[in-house]
């Protein structure tokens, strides 16, 4: 498990799947991480059965379960995807279900233990992500933590009924470095 000042990042469980249906599947979540199709409970314990057991090394993907360090409750889910170990650079997904919990700084926690480890453990040099480009309290977010803006895919998500970009941002293993120690970042208490 690894920690940071307000979340513990751990291994996904199949105990986790009535936390994450909770709120998994209600119009706002799903607007927010597209599309907003919503999923049966079948689809999602085959996507947990898969997600589980996937290496990071072998599969190029690696799925945490971001919880509450001093509750120990589940909040959501934090993703290295795509990850190109030749390349050492991965995507990074960070989903904070529970509508309460937003804003609270448990998002921002996750981002940065999620950087840690993929810089840290799996030794990338480049972690990038995707946001909606009107999503601008995460694109404060991701920029107060350090990640730079480097393009936008133009109306390539249909949501509502109208087109919408991607903004394409990205932070660098040393540029992480320069802002935070290791120490900052996880609890190793």
């Amino acid at each position: 498990m690894y920690e940071g000042k307000l979340v513990r990042l751990r291994a996904l469980e199949k105990s986790d799947l009535d936390d994450i249906l909770k709120f998994y599947n209600t119009l706002e979540l799903r607007r927010r991480k597209g599309p907003p199709i919503v999923r049966s409970r079948k689809y999602m314990e085959e996507w947990l059965d898969r997600v589980s057991v996937w290496d990071p090394w072998r599969d190029g993907q690696l799925v945490m379960a971001i919880v509450d360090k001093n509750s120990s409750e589940f909040l959501g889910i934090a993703r290295l995807e795509d990850i190109l170990l030749p390349h050492k650079r991965a995507e990074l997904g960070i989903s904070i279900y529970n509508p309460e919990k937003r804003g609270k700084g448990f998002g921002t926690d996750a981002t940065l233990v999620t950087l840690w480890v993929g810089f840290y453990i799996l030794g990338l040099n480049s972690i990038y992500l995707d946001t909606m480009e009107d999503n601008e309290w995460s694109i404060h977010v991701y920029e107060k933590i350090g990640f730079k803006r480097v393009g936008l895919l133009r109306e390539t998500e249909y949501i509502d009924g109208s087109h919408k970009g991607l903004l394409i941002m990205d932070i660098l293993r040393k540029e992480f470095q320069e802002k935070y120690s290791s120490s900052s970042i996880i609890n190793s208490d």
